[in-house]
Order: C-alpha cells, then sequence, then structure tokens
C-alpha cells in the first residue's frame, strides 16, 4: 500500500521507509535507494519523523523543490550511485496534512541492473543493500552470489568440468526418456544414444576438454543426489503431507533418501503421483505430472504449481524446495526472489526464466509453461472454480518464494467425495504410454478413467491395446483386480 493511502496509520516495512530530513537529503537515504531496487521496490518518504514511542509525525521538508533537484543530482552521480533505476516520475514534491514531503518511488530493479550499490559517508566504498522488513542489510555474500547467478545468461547450460555422464542416475535417464517418447513420439531425438539424447535436451555440454559433461541443469535433473550435493551443499527436496488430525507426517518424499536418486526430475513425477492419490477430487492429475491428457485445471495449475517452483528456483543457497499437503493448503517454498515484479508475474505474459535449461528440459515432457503465464493460470482457476486466490508471498532471510494453494471443502483430505464428474473425451495412447512410463507403482483402468475423464471399459481397452503392442513393452500384473500395467524395466513399489 502507498504511502498516500495509509495516513492513517503510519509506519515502515517491506516496501515503506521514512526519513526526517527537514533541509537536506540525508545520507542514509542510499542505502534505502539500494535496499528497495535489490529487494522488492518501495516508497522512501522524505519529511516523516519517528517518535519516540515508534509512531510517525508528518513533520514536512524545506524547500522541497531543492531537495528533488539534489536528488536527481546525486543518483546521477557515478560516484555516489552506481546505477540509476528510477523512472522520470519516481521523484516528486506532495502536500500532506498542509505539510511539503517528498516521495521517491523506487522500482525493483531488473536481474541484469542487480546488484544496485552506494556509497555513504560511513561506508567508504560501495555496498549494496537489501530490504528485510523495516530494516535495510548489507547484502550477504549469498545474496550476492544469487544475484550474480541471475545477471549471467543462460547459467545453468555451462559445463561443469568436475562430473561426467557417470553422475547421472541411469534410472532416471529411462523413466524420462519413456515419457519423452510418450510425449513426442515423432521426434529423431527418440532413437539417439543417451549422450545425444542428453546433448540435445541440454542436459550435457562440452567442457574445456571438448569431452560432455553435465550442466547444472542436467546435474540437477537427472544426477544422483550424492553428486548434486557435491556441487551444491545445501540441495535439498522435500515433500511431506499430513492428513486432518494427525500429529504426525503421512506421507514423505526427502532428497536425502538413499533408496531414490534425490533428483529432480523423479522428484517431480513422484510427487504428482502422491498428489493425484491424495486430491483425486477435485485435483485429478496426470501422474506422469504433465499437462498433456489432463481436461481438469485444477490439475493443470497444481501441476504448474510444482513445476514452477522446481524449476525457478535459485539452488545455490542454504534454502530448501518443501512441499506440504495438509487438510488446508498445498503449500509450495522455493528459494530464490522473484525476477520481475509479483504482479507483473501473476498478470503473465512475461517470461523471467532463472533456469531456462532446465525449464526446457522440463518442457519437452510438458511440466512447465515456458510462455510466462504459469502463476496467472493458477490465480484464475482458483478464482473461478474456488472463490479464492492462492496465497504468494516473497521473503528476503533468505530470499524465498511461497505459494499456499487453500484447498476447497469438497477436497478428500476435508472429507469430500473422491469421485470427480465424468467427461466424454478421447484417450491418445501415446500419452497414456507417457502416464504408464513415469509411474513407479503402474496404473490400473480406474487410474486411467480418473485421470483422462473417459470410461473404465475404454480404459481397459487402451491399456490392453499398449500390452499386445511388443514396441511399447508393457507388462501387467494379472493379481491385481483390476490388472494393474506398468513399462518394462520401470521400478516397481509393491
Amino acid at each position: 500500500m502507498a504511502f498516500l493511502d495509509r495516513l492513517d496509520n503510519l509506519g515502515e516495512d517491506q516496501h515503506l521507509e521514512f526519513k526526517e530530513s527537514a533541509f537536506d537529503v540525508p545520507d542514509d537515504v542510499w542505502e534505502s535507494y539500494s535496499a528497495f531496487a535489490n529487494t522488492e521496490g518501495g516508497e522512501i518518504v522524505l519529511g516523516v519523523t519517528e517518535n519516540d514511542d515508534h509512531t510517525f509525525t508528518v513533520t514536512g521538508v524545506v524547500e522541497p523543490d531543492r531537495l528533488v533537484t539534489d536528488f536527481w543530482t546525486t543518483v546521477r552521480n557515478r560516484q555516489k550511485v552506481d546505477r540509476d533505476v528510477l523512472f522520470a516520475d519516481s521523484v516528486r514534491a506532495a502536500k500532506v496534512q498542509g505539510l511539503d514531503v517528498i516521495i521517491i518511488n523506487v522500482p525493483r530493479a531488473e536481474r541484469g541492473e542487480k546488484p544496485v550499490k552506494v556509497k555513504t559517508r560511513k561506508d567508504k566504498q560501495f555496498t549494496a543493500w537489501i530490504r528485510r522488513g523495516s530494516s535495510d542489510v548489507r547484502a550477504t555474500k549469498d545474496d550476492l552470489r544469487q544475484m550474480d547467478y541471475d545477471n549471467a545468461e543462460r547459467a545453468d547450460r555451462a559445463a561443469l568440468d568436475g562430473f561426467s555422464i557417470s553422475a547421472f542416475n541411469p534410472t532416471t535417464i529411462e523413466r524420462y526418456r519413456n515419457v519423452f517418447a510418450g510425449n513426442k513420439p515423432s521426434s529423431p531425438w527418440n532413437k539417439d544414444s543417451n549422450e545425444d539424447f542428453l546433448f540435445h535436451i541440454g542436459a550435457l555440454a562440452r567442457g574445456h576438454d571438448g569431452k560432455l559433461r553435465p550442466t547444472q541443469a542436467g546435474l540437477l535433473a537427472f544426477g544422483n543426489e550424492y553428486e548434486i550435493t557435491n556441487f551444491l551443499p545445501h540441495f535439498l527436496l522435500d515433500y511431506r503431507q499430513q492428513s486432518l488430525g494427525s500429529a504426525r507426517w503421512d506421507d514423505r518424499i526427502v532428497s536425502q533418501d538413499d533408496e531414490w536418486s534425490g533428483n529432480l526430475i523423479d522428484f517431480y513425477f513422484d510427487v504428482t503421483a502422491r498428489l493425484l492419490r491424495s486430491l483425486r477430487s477435485p485435483f485429478t492429475t496426470d501422474e506422469t505430472g504433465t499437462r498433456h491428457g489432463v481436461r481438469n485445471p485444477v490439475a493443470e495449475a497444481v501441476n504448474e504449481a510444482v513445476s514452477n517452483a522446481l524449476v525457478h528456483a535459485y539452488y545455490g543457497g542454504r534454502s530448501s524446495i518443501i512441499i506440504v499437503l495438509d487438510e488446508d493448503a498445498l503449500t509450495i517454498t522455493n528459494p530464490g526472489s522473484f525476477l520481475v515484479d509479483r504482479d507483473v508475474a501473476i498478470a503473465g505474459g512475461m517470461s523471467e526464466q532463472r533456469n531456462p535449461t532446465l525449464m526446457r528440459i522440463f518442457w519437452f515432457v510438458g511440466a512447465s509453461d515456458r510462455a510466462g503465464s504459469g502463476l496467472q493460470t493458477i490465480f484464475e482457476t482458483w478464482r473461478d472454480r474456488f472463490d479464492e486466490l492462492p496465497v504468494l508471498t516473497e521473503e528476503h532471510a533468505p530470499s524465498l518464494v511461497r505459494i499456499s494453494l487453500p484447498l476447497p471443502e469438497a477436497s478428500p483430505l476435508r472429507g469430500g467425495s473422491s469421485v470427480p464428474k465424468r467427461r466424454r473425451a478421447k484417450l491418445d495412447d501415446d500419452k497414456l504410454y507417457a502416464f504408464l512410463a513415469s509411474s513407479k507403482d503402474g496404473v490400473s483402468s480406474e487410474d486411467v478413467s480418473m485421470m483422462f475423464g473417459v470410461s473404465a471399459r475404454v480404459a481397459q481397452k487402451h491399456l490392453a491395446a499398449l500390452y499386445a503392442d511388443p514396441a511399447r513393452h508393457v507388462s501387467r500384473d494379472e493379481a491385481s483386480a483390476p490388472y494393474v500395467y506398468f513399462v518394462k524395466g520401470a521400478e516397481r513399489t509393491n
């Protein structure tokens, strides 16, 4: 909320800073300028005094036109401020309660402009600041590393010379390729060797020695957890589920568990499989976690929320990917800050990619939106279907983005029905195969019926056709009722 909209309740916060400064532009205004530019943006108001009881009073400034001129002169002085991120109308004088004040609207700096540094009388060298709550604090080494990473073009595409393809998990590669083949059956890459395939999607690149080496995106997507943490020591993926009235987690997937690979691809497939089982109505979703074949917009929104967190996270810090499903909400937290303003991200249409290669890898199996409309889809779906909006927040100690999707009363975890409405739909065998390929537990005709909106009879017919096709390598467990189908070689948990 802007300063002029909250005159009845003055107080400093993440987006508002007051300075007394009756006669001159105070030196500490530049700390706030840097902090706002490096964080979410905000307003600095000259002419407001903090009282002994920590309330604030408008006291005004003298010669406001001169202070505006002085501010513009200094912000363009490269001996004082290393970058001017302001717009032409960012600084203005205003009358408040009969007194003159100066309002400085500092926008969030573009990713290529950070860090914005300033030099003050107490700091003899250029320093970057961060806004945390109502305070300006010096940017930490972790903050600066994140800004440098965001500045680098295709930072996740560079070859990691200390690693080889042996860092990748073969089962993950096979799982991914099966889903890719189901999603893109005509792609010539399906005939590639693993090395050529991984090079084409950006998981491998040529190192300084000319050999194919994992990229950061490839290591995150396909690597074994112990290899990933050799490069990114604080890497952690954590999914937790808690049902109504339970004090303990009913289900958990954590990357430090040595029973699975601990990488992003397997985490994504396994978490979306858990969401399928826990949120069947109205959250019916394709167990591959991909969009193809899904006809429920709520499922698409949930898919997008999970993939959005994984592909936009900053993995070089000390924070973790955390996904929590409880009776009230699905809450997803990823390390890193927004690259554009929150409102711009929600409005859609602008795609800023922290990890463009990782996003590309996910996109090839239909698991991410590269058009910048992901959050827009999530917000519109929750508004239209449930008359509620997700809660999207950004934090800066450390940098985190968190989205909470409130669960409707009809959700199974809230005591609602687990049977979705049937829809007349066609079932594509390639998409059905992709669904099978990513499932560790296999799928039944009931699962297919639930996900694709077809009858159980149609689902069984298509599953039987895949089973009968020797090129598909589909097996089935005939001891189950109904039969459970899976792709040969896929890991099964019984």
